[in-house]
């Protein structure tokens, strides 16, 4: 009779990391952050992401009387593709747990946006009011989240209704589950990715592959609008 083994899942993160962990493991990686992201090809993937038409299309409402939210800003980078994209500087609000990410972030950002206002905090209490921004991103921090669901609920509410929410997280796979030995990240698939989206409360879902470099193998981006109330237009 054949031994009762258990084999190993390759997904080794099925508890989300600690928030302590985290800020651990982004306050160290902060200095290099941005040059990695440079060096992978990021950075010109997330303007291509911006440049993309259903993208430039859900943020043309967006000048320079506009606030946009980047949950999880890190060094600013997802942030600073979207300010290349529109064609007047908006007012941009960040927030991050680790301070030396928001110290880049700083550096990066002042001189592009309206006005810049960061701010250390956890993603899934956002100190902002109901309904203020005209846009809230996020790049790869669903990943780390306990419960994704919750969180983009949380990223809705601060969503005028009409704005969008836009995003990019780790796809499912090989490689995910290589990185995940460092960031301790899970990855989603396109389909799990509309589900938390519509779960959150959008509409007009819609998740796609970048196209182009590393960013076509490891990642997918997102797109949800918030509805609009019934005696709206």
């Amino acid at each position: 009779m054949p031994l009762n083994t258990t084999i190993p899942t390759l997904d080794r993160w099925r508890t989300a990391p600690t928030i302590d962990t985290l800020r651990s493991i982004y306050d160290a990686s902060a200095p290099q952050w941005q040059d990695n992201l440079a060096r992978l090809g990021q950075l010109h993937d997330y303007q291509l992401l911006f440049n993309n038409h259903a993208v430039r299309t859900c943020l043309s409402h967006v000048d320079q009387t506009s606030h946009v939210l980047d949950c999880g800003v890190g060094t600013g980078a997802f942030s600073l593709a979207l300010l290349d994209s529109v064609n007047q500087p908006a007012h941009v609000s960040g927030v991050d747990i680790s301070h030396p990410m928001l110290t880049h972030a700083q550096q990066i950002l002042e001189n592009r946006c309206r006005t810049l206002d960061l701010r250390w905090g956890d993603i899934k209490s956002l100190p902002f009011a109901d309904e203020f921004f005209d846009a809230v991103i996020f790049a790869h921090v669903l990943e780390h989240m306990a419960d994704p669901i919750e969180t983009l609920r949380e990223m809705v509410r601060v969503l005028k209704p009409g704005a969008p929410l836009i995003g990019s997280v780790t796809r499912k796979g090989l490689g995910q589950v290589f990185i995940s030995l460092r960031w301790q990240n899970r990855g989603y698939a396109s389909n799990q990715l509309d589900s938390f989206l519509q779960a959150a409360g959008l509409e007009a879902v819609r998740s796609f592959d970048y196209g182009t470099g590393w960013s076509k193998w490891m990642c997918i981006a997102t797109i949800g609008i918030k509805p609009r109330r019934e005696n709206e237009v």
